[in-house]
């Protein structure tokens, strides 16, 4: 995972060379290439609680909420949906199609991403929006969980994932381009309404990548939509 998101940083690199004034060449595939800050997550989505409100099952967002990665570049294997009573996989048919991760496309839109046994996907975290000024821009998306009575209704339906996060070490400096202004970097996003506001939490060109961790976990924790 780690070495072909290094490969796509590399093509990042090369898109943004040609659209931005004053990228530095090579600037996120060196970084993300020889970084040792490659963090492999197996996480469990347990079971939605039965007695929740009809409003909370029917949110997008009811398994995990809308947020950006704030780092840089996130591998993502398929999930798995299982019975979390037995761990055995389930079938297709017990499996609610509407449940799973979700994105913002750049029209806004929510879109239901299925990633296929044999692939993975990368997710843009916000590091990257500040580095190429916005050419590049993070991937809002939350996890849905299954509706209520799909399915067989005694299945307690879990979900695990397999997201590998790269990203560059603490000192690293979020720093634009000559070229941009915070402006482009950060009203460039999309799902505004969805996540903290970017500017709110890097608020100064070079500030660190520890820095910038350390704010977006104060505002998450403060905020909602």
């Amino acid at each position: 995972m780690h070495q072909t998101v290094a490969h796509v940083a590399k093509h990042i690199d090369v898109m943004s060379a040609k659209k931005v004034v004053g990228y530095r060449k090579d600037l996120l595939f060196d970084a993300m290439k020889h970084t040792e800050k490659a963090k492999g997550r197996l996480l469990y989505y347990y079971p939605i609680d039965k007695d929740q409100t009809a409003t909370t099952q029917a949110k997008e967002d009811n398994w995990i909420g809308w947020h950006n990665d704030s780092g840089f570049l996130t591998s993502l294997a398929g999930d798995l949906f299982l019975d979390d009573e037995t761990g055995q996989p389930l079938s297709p048919d017990q499996i609610d199609p509407e449940a799973g991760l979700y994105v913002t496309n750049r029209s806004g839109e929510s879109i239901h991403v299925k990633i296929p046994d044999d692939c993975m996907a990368v997710q843009i975290g916000e590091c990257v929006q500040i580095l190429t000024g916005g050419v590049v821009v993070a991937t809002p998306h939350c996890v849905r969980g299954p509706r209520a009575g799909f399915g067989t209704s005694d299945v307690k339906v879990a979900r695990i994932s397999c997201p590998c996060f790269i990203d560059s070490k603490p000192s690293f400096p979020l720093t634009l381009p000559e070229s941009c202004t915070s402006i482009n970097a950060c009203q460039a996003g999309v799902g505004r309404d969805k996540v903290p506001l970017l500017e709110e939490r890097w608020v100064e060109n070079g500030m660190t990548f520890g820095s910038f961790l350390q704010k977006s976990f104060e505002k998450y924790y403060d905020w909602s939509s």
